[in-house]
């Protein structure tokens, strides 16, 4: 019998085989009253931020049965990876030091929404303990790898990931409604003092939009003469009526008679790690070859069982070009004969094949390039590569750069505009820009000097040189150095004023400003302000002192 195995999951490739028992694990959920508060907004970009997460889910959709009280294809669940890099020249991506915590806002349970954790009504077990053949129940809001809907992502060698968390695609306040991309929020903190130090905003897509329904509804194409009032039902007598006298031994007998039954359970599935039996096609092999002729090669086609007419999981840049499934994937009849679907896919070299986007894994979900990242770091998940046609794909990208699609902004990561290639080798546009300031000011008396101090710093990626001129308006101040202050890119330099007030009784009431401006000599309209204003005032206020 299979028993649940991390070893490829919907999170990706993990050597050998793990079986899952179940022990009693201490997860601080969040109570399901009172969060009814709407997804958070974009915020506006942090520019000063010593620390940035990029975060993604690792395939774009997973689906999960709407009920599992007969069959189960997937569990309700969902996997978030991030990253974490140190702001800098170079950035380093970090796994120490730091902690990253996940959690969602609007969605802070699942028992209720998903009958995955109720007990089944044909055999009294709970289902998710009887479909994956689990030593004892699954602790109600637990995932099927230890994890809740909130919690800590687990440090690995260069990212973080939570796997397999039991999302649903319903709202704590409205059970009724779909909402199949969901929203976590990542949170950095220093795993010393547990101070936040950054955070995104992540969908986690999830949609039980698998519409058996449209063929196997009562007496439907997909199941004539077949009539229980029950979707999941009519499939499982069909397949009854079509294979019973070829079931394998150790599992004779009708399905109906074995529910809950998992496919996988004689059909291999990679996605969640299910060797299958021998002799028998994969899951992926038995429904695309059995419904290649039934169903049309087209998105709309796919749409009858992945997530759907009203999902739309394929919402990505190729997708908004005019490319659909068929494109990368091909047809029924080709994925059905992948030898290891989920392993085996479409490479974005295969198009993108100049040699500058060639993938260092089979996998792109698990491929890296600059810098170490993930190409779903930048370009976002399988099926949702940016600009998705999602809004709330994009809310991550908005928080990181000010506008949506690919991370293409090198400051994100980058103290200061690198000089050399970027992403794929490509030059970054040849820039030209600095930041000169702060304003300054105060108050003196006579006699006093004041000392302003402001920083000069060439945030371009080209070396330029800055000429500072000054004036000031009673001749107090007095400015250094007047330059030309040559700056390579991120290099930075003070320019300081000294206002020297004169000693006279007669300077009451007066003011200086100092009005110093940095101009570039290569690009003269490139040119910054700052002024200080020095204030003597006429007369002080003075407190008359109370005797207590």
């Amino acid at each position: 019998m299979f028993k649940f195995s991390r070893a490829f999951g919907l999170a990706g490739l993990i050597t050998g085989v793990i079986v899952f028992v179940v022990a009693a694990v201490s997860i601080g959920l969040r109570s399901p009253g009172g969060v009814t508060a709407a997804p958070p907004p974009a915020v506006p970009v942090d520019t000063n931020r010593q620390y940035v997460v990029v975060a993604w889910n690792d395939l774009g959709m997973h689906c999960y049965n709407r009920d599992f009280n007969d069959l189960a294809v997937l569990p309700p669940a969902n996997t978030l990876w991030a990253q974490v890099i140190k702001v800098g020249n170079p950035p380093q991506i970090i796994t120490t030091g730091v902690t990253v915590e996940y959690y969602f806002p609007i969605n802070t349970y699942s028992v209720g929404k998903s009958n995955f954790w109720s007990t089944n009504p044909y055999n009294g077990v709970q289902n998710a303990r009887s479909i994956f053949n689990l030593p004892a129940d699954l602790p109600a809001n637990m995932g099927l790898a230890g994890k809740g809907l909130s919690g800590e992502l687990d440090p690995q060698a260069d990212h973080f990931v939570a796997e397999w968390i039991p999302i649903t695609e319903y709202n704590d306040n409205d059970w009724n409604t779909r909402d199949p991309y969901q929203l976590a929020q990542i949170v950095v903190k220093d795993a010393n003092t547990h101070a936040e130090l950054t955070r995104a905003t992540v969908v986690a897509p999830v949609s039980t939009e698998m519409r058996c329904d449209r063929c196997h509804s009562n007496n439907g194409d997909g199941n004539k003469n077949i009539a229980t009032n029950v979707v999941e039902q009519n499939i499982l007598m069909k397949h009854d009526e079509e294979n019973m006298d070829e079931y394998p031994p150790g599992h004779t007998g009708s399905l109906m008679s074995q529910r809950p039954v998992l496919c996988a359970e004689c059909h291999s599935s990679n996605a969640i790690g299910a060797p299958g039996l021998p002799g028998i096609p994969s899951l992926s092999k038995a429904m695309h070859s059995k419904h290649k002729n039934k169903v049309a090669n087209t998105t709309d086609g796919c749409y009858n069982c992945h997530p759907g007419p009203s999902t739309l999981c394929l919402r990505d840049v190729m997708s908004s070009a005019g490319m659909d499934c068929v494109d990368c994937h091909g047809t029924m009849d080709q994925v059905a004969r992948n030898p290891q679907p989920w392993l085996n896919e479409p490479r974005c070299d295969t198009c993108h094949n100049s040699g500058q986007y060639n993938q260092d894994k089979p996998l792109y979900r698990l491929s890296k390039g600059h810098g170490g990242l993930y190409c779903e770091s930048c370009h976002d998940s399988t099926h949702a590569i940016a600009p998705s046609s999602q809004p709330r794909d994009a809310i991550k990208f908005i928080e990181l750069q000010g506008h949506a699609g690919t991370l293409d902004t090198c400051t994100v990561c980058h103290s200061s505009m690198p000089t050399g290639p970027g992403p794929h080798g490509i030059m970054p546009s040849p820039i030209r820009d600095f930041t000169f300031g702060p304003n300054r000011g105060g108050g003196f008396e006579p006699g006093d000097t004041a000392v302003y101090t402001h920083t000069l710093q060439n945030t371009g990626n080209l070396e330029d040189a800055y000429k500072i001129e000054w004036s000031s308006s009673k001749g107090w101040g007095n400015v250094t150095p007047t330059g030309p202050i040559t700056l390579t890119p991120g290099a930075w330099a003070v320019v300081t004023a000294t206002v020297n007030v004169p000693g006279d009784p007669g300077v009451l009431g007066q003011l200086d400003t100092t009005l110093i401006t940095a101009t570039s000599q290569t690009s003269p309209t490139l040119s910054i302000q700052v002024i200080d204003v020095t204030i003597v005032p006429n007369s002080r206020l003075r407190l008359p002192l109370v005797r207590r």
